[in-house]
């Protein structure tokens, strides 16, 4: 699928009043993912997409720190606690994916690992070709301490 992944939303929703009911929809998104699985987090800025992922890599065995890529791209866990590898990357920074050179990102994706995209904007296309499955979560303000979550497991 290409274009705006919001509007491909199908999957479950729910309304999360808090940090705590994001991380919980967090832990329960990184359930149902695998090796190879690609998703995809759209949301305005302090939306809780940060805190969704930490809680899903969390899940899938990451430890230690795990900071914002904003300034980085990405980056790529892989403890021996964890049972794959797993890629946390930011594009809000970056700028047309078309210009960039392609192996700037092929690092944190492939059939080995699990991958989280905040900010996919236009390279959404291009990502969903490096994965075997693709996901995507939407979140939206409702206000001060609320949100809805749109949740599309991997397919």
């Amino acid at each position: 699928m290409s274009g705006d992944p919001e509007k491909h939303h199908r999957g479950r929703g729910r309304v999360a009043c808090g940090p705590e009911e994001t991380e919980q929809a967090g832990r329960e998104l990184a359930a149902s993912l695998q090796p190879g699985d690609l998703v995809l987090v759209s949301g305005e800025v302090g939306a809780g997409k940060s805190t969704l992922i930490r809680a899903a890599m969390r899940e899938l065995g990451v430890t230690g720190a795990i900071p914002s890529p904003t300034f980085t791209i990405g980056r790529l866990y892989e403890g021996q606690e964890q049972p794959m590898p797993v890629a946390h990357l930011d594009l809000y920074r970056l700028g047309d994916p078309e210009s960039e050179d392609p192996g700037l990102l092929a690092a944190y994706f492939g059939p080995d690992r699990v991958s989280f995209v905040e900010w996919p904007g236009g390279a959404n296309r291009q990502l969903t070709e490096m994965a075997t499955r693709v996901g995507r979560v939407a979140i939206d303000h409702i206000d001060q301490d609320s949100r809805r979550i749109r949740i599309d497991p991997p397919e």
